[in-house]
């Protein structure tokens, strides 16, 4: 059958309402500057369980993913986990004119997108339109103590949870981390009326905020807390967001899938949290961060302080806005060598290493130069926005079979 219609876009967000309103499944939607996808992994397979579910695919979180994740529900499916993107005003708005949610999860509010969203207030109420967009008894699920949020969203009129990893003032949902050995950790989650601590695959900080924010979310939608929480064992993550990859006595944490300020930061503590528990140097191979609007320079000196003061050993940067990071480098690491050499300070005499940073003005020609630096029990971050493709890096050190680089 062939229909014509004015407006194909159109049609198909209405044809997935039509769909969405004859399904009997609970819509939890996920938005926010940073977690989201990882926050829908964790939600697909905690709530999977308990309950018959389906998930965006991949990141298919604009005008046109969104719809075709309502139109893959079946009769049988009791609940869908729909992530919403945006890049613009109205956007979330009108994604949640199609999915009528009855969970809104707000991961955090970030600098990303400014460009055209302005500044963070702006970027706060644009995710707050998916707390608006709630069906009447929908419930909204913020951070606790985020001020960028919390008046807007109590404007929403909405019934409202709010999630923390760590104790915090209002927090409904807390997580407690109990360290249980290398990229494992106990998480102690509680909740009002109820409490279980589980054993997690993962260590890093924010996976471990995401899964609070997903806990936060089963709670608001009314599902059994503990087996919820017994599926973070068995959660799988979309490429390119904090894997772990060993090569030889490398450890690669490919998080290339995209970059802002702050995803960078918990990245970076990250990295260096990793390496000294493995006892080698945090290497941070990073890009240029896109869409940071007037302030871009700024933003990408801050990282580059923000890795030096963290603990970072060597900094790798490519991009056109990359000069700033490592400008931003030398500024943490109180030493400004020439222009052109790279950045060297002399670590504690019981180290016996040096850290340094360097500006890479062609990624093809220095992949060789980053892998041949690399020493033996290295962990290497790869990390940038999306459009600069250092995804790269990580297929070229996964694709070498050395265990043990020749830097000195």
């Amino acid at each position: 059958m062939l229909i014509r219609v004015p407006d194909t876009l159109r049609a198909l967000g209405a044809l997935a309402r039509a769909v969405r309103r004859r399904s009997g499944a609970t819509v939890i939607a996920v938005t926010g500057s940073v977690g989201k996808t990882g926050t829908k992994d964790l939600l697909h397979a905690m709530v999977g369980g308990v309950r018959r579910v389906a998930a965006t695919a991949a990141n298919e979180n604009n005008e046109i993913g969104v719809p075709l994740t309502l139109l893959r529900l079946e009769p049988d499916t009791e609940v869908v986990v729909v992530e919403m993107g945006t890049r613009g005003h109205g956007q979330i708005a009108a994604l949640a004119a199609i999915a009528e949610p009855d969970v809104g999860l707000v991961t955090a509010v970030a600098p990303v997108h400014l460009e055209l969203l302005g500044t963070l207030d702006d970027v706060a109420r644009a995710k707050v339109e998916l707390l608006e967009g709630l069906e009447a008894g929908g419930v909204g699920v913020i951070p606790a103590e985020s001020p960028l949020l919390e008046g807007r969203a109590v404007q929403s009129g909405r019934r409202l949870i709010r999630f923390s990893l760590g104790e915090a003032r209002g927090a409904d949902v807390v997580g407690l981390v109990d360290r249980a050995g290398e990229g494992r950790c106990r998480l102690d989650v509680r909740w009002l009326g109820g409490s279980l601590a589980v054993d997690v695959p993962f260590s890093a900080r924010h996976r471990l905020e995401n899964a609070v924010a997903a806990a936060a979310a089963c709670y608001a939608a009314g599902l059994p807390m503990e087996p919820c929480l017994r599926g973070l064992r068995s959660a799988t993550f979309t490429p390119g967001r904090g894997d772990e990859h060993r090569v030889g006595s490398w450890l690669i944490l490919d998080d290339a899938y995209n970059a802002n300020p702050t995803a960078m930061q918990v990245a970076l503590d990250t990295l260096v949290e990793r390496a000294r528990e493995r006892g080698g140097r945090a290497v941070a191979v990073l890009g240029d961060m896109l869409e940071l609007g007037p302030e871009a320079e700024r933003y990408h000196r801050e990282t580059g302080l923000y890795a030096a003061e963290a603990g970072v050993d060597s900094l790798w940067a490519h991009g056109p806005l990359a000069q700033s990071m490592v400008e931003g480098f030398r500024i943490g690491i109180a030493e400004v060598p020439p222009p052109g050499s790279a950045v060297i300070e002399k670590m504690p005499e019981t180290s016996g290493l040096y850290r340094e940073a360097t500006y890479l003005p062609d990624l093809g020609s220095g992949l060789a130069t980053i892998m041949s630096s690399l020493r033996e029990g290295d962990t290497v971050l790869v990390k940038a926005s999306r459009g600069m493709h250092l995804e790269r890096v990580v297929a070229y050190l996964l694709d070498t079979p050395v265990a043990i680089g020749g830097g000195a």
